[in-house]
């Protein structure tokens, strides 16, 4: 099939002086046989077998027409290659996008997996790093441990705003009696956190407080006076039972 539309390619050429037939022709031919697997033997036999029966059919040609037989057999096995060549180049472009677009397929499967687990991670943290202890109705006790950073200031506000409003508690004790370090950063921090949670209705009182963290407070300066501060949890959790007419019961 494809020598025969060589062939008349070739006749096309004879007669308008061109290489337009052979061009087309030999486009048609190698993209037909490339989705077959074609490879630069099977290539190399069509030409031969194209240039077997031209000059047997031309045998008795005249030295003009063999000249210009000469030309087009000439350019045949160089269109051939040339064509085979940016065809097979396509074809290694087209396979090495798709290797790309696997890989980067992959690559965003294993970073949505990321996010998911990070995502889990964070739910995990905002559980862990920030409880928040009922004590009785209405009073709330925050245990602290850690550095407190601006990340887990932002975790706190969230969970304890919401828990506030939730069950209308009256008082919230912080205690930071395991934070390590309270400089100035954290005490602004917790300054910004009772501030919200008093437009809530509810009162922070900070417990817990060592002698370390309190001296460095009063040399860098920092104003607590917004605060009510006490020493211990039992002392805080008193006074936020006695604004709320409460009392411990001795045993």
């Amino acid at each position: 099939m494809h020598v025969d539309a060589l062939l008349a390619a070739l006749e096309q050429d004879l007669a308008s002086g061109k290489r337009e037939g052979v061009r087309a022709a030999t486009q048609v031919a190698v993209e037909q046989l490339s989705s077959h697997g074609l490879t630069f033997a099977d290539l190399r036999f069509l030409v031969q077998t194209v240039r077997s029966v031209v000059l047997a059919a031309f045998e008795a040609a005249g030295e003009d027409l063999r000249r210009q037989l000469d030309d087009w057999l000439f350019e045949l096995p160089m269109i051939s290659a040339m064509r085979f060549l940016v065809l097979r180049e396509e074809q290694v472009q087209a396979r090495t996008v798709k290797l790309e677009l696997s890989r980067l397929e992959s690559q965003l499967q294993e970073l949505q997996a990321a996010l998911e687990e990070k995502t889990r991670l964070l739910g995990v943290i905002r559980q862990a790093s920030t409880p928040i202890v009922p004590v009785v109705q209405g009073i709330h006790v925050v245990p602290l441990v850690g550095m407190f950073d601006s990340f887990r200031a932002e975790l706190l506000t969230e969970k304890l705003l919401h828990e506030v409003a939730r069950v209308h508690a009256r008082a919230v004790i912080l205690d930071i009696s395991g934070v390590p370090v309270f400089d100035t950063d954290a005490a602004q921090l917790i300054i910004r956190l009772a501030r919200a949670v008093r437009l809530l209705g509810a009162e922070v009182i900070v417990v817990g407080m060592s002698s370390a963290n309190a001296r460095t407070i009063v040399e860098l300066g920092v104003d607590l006076s917004d605060l009510e501060t006490l020493g211990t949890l039992q002392d805080g959790v008193a006074l936020a039972l006695s604004r709320q007419r409460l009392a411990i019961a001795s045993m």
